[in-house]
C-alpha cells in the first residue's frame, strides 16, 4: 500500500502439466478357436510448463470512482514451442449516490488448455487437451457493463450485459469423434466463438426471509471454416435461459428452512435428420446393406430442459465453545428425470423396426442427513 488511494497486489504462478489424452485396451479372446488378441492403442503423453505473473492496483480515484488496473503475463512451453502473451484488464465502479452505482470492465485472456466437447448422441465425453506445436492457444476479450441499485435497506437489484469474443477454439472435424486411434490433433479443427447476454439479479439481504432471484439470457456460438458448411452454430453448452431461485426462512434462532430451484435450457446436440439405406458389392459377389446417417446441421437439436428443486431444514445449537448443526433434506425433491445424455435405439412397432431417441438420466430424488461441528 504505497498510499491510502492505492492497494497493489502481485504474484507468480507455475504449473508443470502431464497430459494423458487416453488409452484404449483392445481385447478379443475366443477359447474355441484358441484365438487371443490383446493390444493397447493410446495417445502419446504430453508434458508442458505453464507460467504466469500478474500486477494489479485498486485505485481509489475519488469517493465516487474506484478503478482496478491489471496486467497479466502468461507463458506456455510445450514440445519445443514457447507461447506467451500480455493480457491487460480494467474494471471500475462509479457511485452516482448511496443507492445507485455503475460498473464496467474490459479484459483480455489467453488459455492454453482446450475443452473438446463431443456434440453427438451418446455418453458425453469432454476432454481437456493442451496447446501443442500445431494447436494454437485460445484468445479472448470480454466487455461487461452493469448498474446496481439498492432498494431501501433490504433489497439489491443488479442488471448486467456482456459480450465475449474467442479465437482458436477447437472442435471435432465433420465425421470425427473420440473413439478413433489416430492422433487427436488430426481430428480437430480450430475456429472462433462468441458469447453475449444479460443478467438480472434481485436479492433480499435482511429479515427472517432472505434469498435471491437470478435470471440470465445468453447466446453462445461457434464457427469453423470446415464444420457445418462454415456457418455458425450453437455450442453444446449454449444455455439460452438460466434461472435460479434461492430462499431461506428462519423459523427461530435454532431452526431455518432453505430451498433452491434451478432451471436451464437443454444442451444442444447433433442428431441425424434422416437415415439412408445403402448397398455395397464386395468380393465373390457378396453384397450387404447398411444404414447411413444424414446430418444437415451441427447442434440443431435441443435436449429436454433441466430443472430441479432442493429442500432442507437445519437445526443449529450454539454452545460456549462450538456450534453444531444437524441438517436433513432432499436433492431433486420432485424426482425430475433430467437428461444426462440421449441415445438412438430401435423398437418393433407393428412388425416394423423404428428408430427412436431415448434419454439416460442420473440422480433421482436423493435424501440426505448432515452433521457439522464448528469451533
Amino acid at each position: 500500500m504505497p498510499s491510502p488511494e492505492h492497494f497493489i497486489r502481485f504474484g507468480l504462478h507455475t504449473t508443470n502439466h502431464l497430459f494423458k489424452p487416453g488409452v484404449f485396451d483392445l481385447l478379443d479372446i475366443n477359447t474355441e478357436e484358441e484365438f487371443n488378441f490383446e493390444q493397447k492403442v493410446g495417445q502419446r503423453n504430453i508434458t508442458a510448463l505453464e507460467m504466469s505473473a500478474y500486477l494489479e492496483d485498486d485505485w481509489k480515484v475519488s469517493d465516487q470512482l474506484k478503478l482496478n488496473l491489471g496486467l497479466h503475463y502468461s507463458a506456455f512451453a510445450v514440445e519445443g514451442k514457447f507461447y506467451n502473451a500480455l493480457q491487460p484488464r480494467l474494471s471500475g465502479r462509479y457511485l452516482i449516490n448511496d443507492e445507485l452505482s455503475l460498473k464496467g470492465s474490459f479484459s483480455t485472456m489467453r488459455q492454453y488448455i482446450h475443452l473438446l466437447a463431443f456434440e453427438g448422441v451418446g455418453l458425453p465425453t469432454d476432454l481437456w487437451l493442451p496447446t501443442t506445436e500445431s494447436i494454437k492457444p485460445q484468445d479472448a476479450y470480454q466487455f461487461a457493463a452493469g448498474v446496481a441499485k439498492n432498494i431501501g435497506k433490504k433489497y439489491e437489484l443488479t442488471i448486467e450485459g456482456y459480450y465475449k469474443k474467442m479465437k482458436n477454439l477447437i472442435s471435432y472435424k465433420e465425421g470425427r469423434g473420440l473413439f478413433e486411434f489416430t492422433d487427436w490433433q488430426t481430428r480437430v479443427t480450430q475456429g472462433d466463438g462468441s458469447s453475449y447476454g444479460a443478467e438480472l439479479f434481485l436479492q433480499k439481504k435482511t429479515g427472517r426471509f432472505t434469498g435471491w432471484i437470478g435470471y440470465t439470457l445468453s447466446w453462445t456460438y461457434r464457427q469453423f471454416a470446415d464444420v457445418n458448411f462454415g456457418k455458425k452454430f450453437p455450442y453444446r453448452y449454449d444455455r439460452r435461459h438460466d434461472i435460479s431461485l434461492v430462499g431461506q426462512y428462519k423459523l427461530s434462532k435454532k431452526i431455518n428452512i432453505g430451498g433452491t430451484w434451478v432451471y436451464g435450457t437443454g444442451n444442444a446436440v447433433t442428431l441425424p435428420n434422416a437415415k439412408v439405406l445403402g448397398f455395397s458389392q464386395g468380393q465373390e459377389n457378396f453384397s450387404s446393406n447398411y444404414i447411413e446417417n444424414y446430418y444437415s446441421e451441427r447442434n440443431g437439436y435441443r435436449m429436454r430442459s433441466y430443472h430441479r428443486f432442493d429442500l432442507g431444514i437445519s437445526f443449529v445449537k450454539k454452545k460456549k465453545r462450538h456450534t453444531r448443526t444437524w441438517s436433513i433434506g432432499a436433492y431433486n425433491t420432485y424426482n425430475r428425470q433430467n437428461p444426462f445424455f440421449v441415445f438412438e435405439d430401435t423398437d418393433n412397432v407393428n412388425g416394423e423396426r423404428e428408430y427412436m431417441l431415448k434419454q439416460a438420466s442420473l440422480f433421482p430424488i436423493i435424501p440426505y442427513i448432515n452433521y457439522s461441528f464448528k469451533f
